[in-house]
């Protein structure tokens, strides 16, 4: 089962991977950018708050979008299925007073009506079975909480990186565009269900890449520059994009 190798895929890595995991989004060369706009993106959707937002890090991996949130002035508890990676976690941010990791299937969480913001950050397209997780997290969140969920969206499962992982460590790599993240967030009770932008595609397109070709007519002008963004925001959207919901106060299940 995919799950196995979740588990065992941080120790199957080894040191150079999980150094290399621990220093995102730093050590991630030319993605540096596209994970520097995703993560940017993420803030941008966390609710309106005056003080600490207790925030939910699902699938965290060795933990460096938790120290982001934690190092912001937030509450965060990274959770992740690998005790490889949350014991590199606890290593390298335990100085962080405001942070906690535990090693849990974030299909089976231990909490209660205790968070504010919950977040699966290129996490979710693991998982078995998407609904469990979400409705792991929608009983993790306090009534009005929100969700933000950033994956990779459309042709993911089908990326060399992406079948390389598969095929060497049994790890799940699915396509989890944002039609499907919305369509699965509705079912399990979340309301205010928004798409917007998949920031790292705007990233590519408008300011990193070669000088040549495709790349060098697309930022040749201002009109060009418009139509690029526009046909990202929409066309696009469904298929690559960042979905956030909220937890209604009352939870009616959607069936179909």
């Amino acid at each position: 089962m995919a799950k196995a190798g979740e588990r065992t895929y941080f120790k199957d890595i080894g040191q150079e991977g999980v150094d290399y995991s621990l220093h995102k989004p730093f050590a991630a060369g030319t993605t540096t950018g596209d994970l520097l706009h995703d993560i940017a993106a993420v803030y941008s959707l966390f609710p309106d708050h005056s003080g600490k937002l207790r925030i939910l890090d699902l699938g965290c991996g060795t933990g460096w979008t938790s120290s982001f949130y934690a190092q912001s002035g937030h509450d965060v508890i990274g959770v992740d299925i690998s005790p490889d990676a949350i014991k590199a976690a606890k290593a390298h941010f335990g100085h962080l007073p405001s942070l906690e990791f535990i090693c849990s299937d974030y299909d089976d969480l231990p909490y209660s009506l205790e968070f504010d913001v919950a977040v699966f950050f290129d996490s979710l397209h693991h998982a078995e079975d998407e609904r469990v997780g979400l409705t792991a997290a929608i009983g993790a969140l306090k009534p009005g909480g929100r969700i933000i969920v950033c994956e990779p969206g459309l042709g993911h499962a089908k990326a060399p990186a992406s079948l390389h992982a598969v095929k060497t460590y049994g790890v799940s790599e699915r396509d989890m565009p944002p039609k499907l993240s919305a369509k699965q967030l509705k079912k399990v009770g979340f309301s205010n269900v928004n798409t917007y932008v998949y920031p790292a595609m705007v990233h590519r397109a408008l300011y990193r890449g070669s000088n040549g070709g495709v790349t060098r007519l697309l930022r040749s002008s201002a009109v060009m520059r418009g139509v690029t963004v526009f046909l990202l925001t929409t066309l696009a959207r469904p298929w690559y994009g960042i979905v956030a919901a909220t937890k209604p106060q009352m939870i009616v299940l959607h069936q179909k």
